[in-house]
């Protein structure tokens, strides 16, 4: 795919607009596909058959099939997405797994994934980022079926996981979105040899996937394109020694660690965000190269980049529906999921979405004097009275609320459903 610049995909969309104003660009034919858009995708696409076209929202998309990429035997393997002025923005082309780039099959093979059911596999080509192939793969994981959809960059590199897409997923929310004035200059000069993987405006802001050699970052910039924070996620082992010994000599050296992304923030600077849990409760410390640590204390203005995050209108609508008032702290992606904590009634809680934009669950952590009298009467004539309470959460889900208790005694451990009439499930 050709190299990328804003300016390119900027002066492409004004000739866009420029135009849509020419009625004589706009003579629809069969299916209201305009002359220039026929022309575009001929071009474009020759000896194309089996054509198909529909509209999806604003776009005109053609299912057709090409004689020397057939990878089924079905009518049509590919997806292409243009506007009706004729620009193009995204191809889907179902591929067989022999298709794929070897350091893609390689990458594969060598995961956890490697025995699972391999579904289906698609290659993603999209106007002005880095194309992607994606594995659908099914499998057991904690004893339930489970669907993920991996990722990959062409050199091989796991980019991104996705739990339980739909089935009928046509990737129309994949394609980028217009970059911001600015954003191109600031990667040009701080990620010159980066791959852009994916663009997201949202409430006003720019998100930017980037793959930087082999190594994922995420930056956000403002609506005007000024740069806010680039955000890594790193191992334990990529830590600075002063950023693991700050940690090792403060009061959270015990706690588990959860997670540790890095921070580059222009309002902040540079920092480690750890997210630990424990026993006492869970907490999050931001750490300076220089070992200073810092409490994250949602809803108190020290809440980290304190600059929000984007979220895509589906998960915006259901938090504010049904947590009205909530403040969104930050978001993330962990095996598959979409995970957006917020501050709400006091409470930092963690709301759970699928790939196909589908509440999970909300989880929160509760304290014991918290819990109601027939939730603690229960633990206590249960037959692990003796046993520690390590941790209590409550858990919010579509299926039902209860509070999930962990429980310890010596090497023995023990997770307890309770509803909130003390009923253990």
């Amino acid at each position: 795919m050709k190299s990328y610049t804003f300016t390119t995909a900027m002066v492409a969309t004004a000739l866009m607009f420029a135009s849509c104003n020419k009625d004589d660009n706009h003579d629809s034919g069969p299916g209201g596909v305009s002359r220039q858009l026929q022309e575009a995708f001929e071009s474009r696409y020759p000896g194309a058959t089996n054509v198909n076209w529909s509209a999806k929202g604003q776009y005109m998309v053609a299912d057709f099939s090409l004689a020397t990429t057939r990878a089924t035997a079905s009518s049509s393997d590919h997806s292409a997405w243009f506007d009706n002025g004729g620009l193009w923005y995204m191809t889907e082309t179902d591929i067989r797994f022999e298709q794929l780039p070897e350091a893609v099959k390689t990458a594969f093979q060598n995961s956890e994934y490697k025995d699972w059911r391999v579904d289906d596999v698609d290659k993603l080509e999209r106007e002005g980022v880095e194309t992607v192939y994606v594995i659908e793969v099914e499998g057991v994981e904690n004893d339930r079926q489970v669907e993920y959809d991996l990722y990959y960059s062409p050199d091989g590199v796991l980019t991104k996981k996705v739990a339980d897409a739909p089935e009928d997923y046509d990737y129309g929310d994949y394609i980028p979105s217009k970059p911001v004035s600015g954003v191109d200059n600031y990667l040009q000069t701080n990620y010159p040899d980066a791959r852009i993987l994916d663009i997201d405006y949202e409430d006003g802001m720019t998100e930017v996937e980037i793959l930087d050699g082999r190594i994922c970052r995420e930056l956000l910039f403002d609506g005007t394109g000024n740069w806010i924070y680039t955000k890594t996620e790193v191992r334990r082992s990529e830590v600075p020694a002063a950023v693991s010994s700050a940690l090792a000599a403060s009061e959270y050296k015990d706690y588990y660690i959860d997670d540790i992304d890095h921070y580059q923030s222009a309002a902040e600077g540079e920092y480690y965000r750890f997210d630990l849990e424990s026993r006492n409760g869970d907490v999050k410390v931001n750490i300076t190269p220089d070992g200073t640590l810092t409490v994250v204390r949602p809803g108190s203005g020290n809440s980290g980049t304190g600059n929000g995050s984007t979220l895509d209108v589906t998960a915006a609508e259901f938090i504010a529906n049904k947590y009205p008032g909530a403040v969104v702290l930050e978001k993330d992606y962990d095996d598959g999921f979409l995970e957006v904590e917020i501050w709400h009634e006091n409470s930092e809680k963690e709301v759970c979405f699928n790939g196909a934009g589908e509440w999970v669950c909300t989880q929160w952590d509760i304290r014991y004097g918290e819990l109601p009298q027939d939730v603690a009467e229960a633990i206590a004539a249960s037959q692990w009275a003796s046993y520690y309470i390590d941790d209590i959460e409550f858990i919010q889900s579509p299926s039902g609320e209860y509070y999930l208790v962990e429980l310890e005694r010596g090497e023995r451990e023990v997770t307890l459903r309770i509803d909130a009439q003390g009923r253990i499930l």
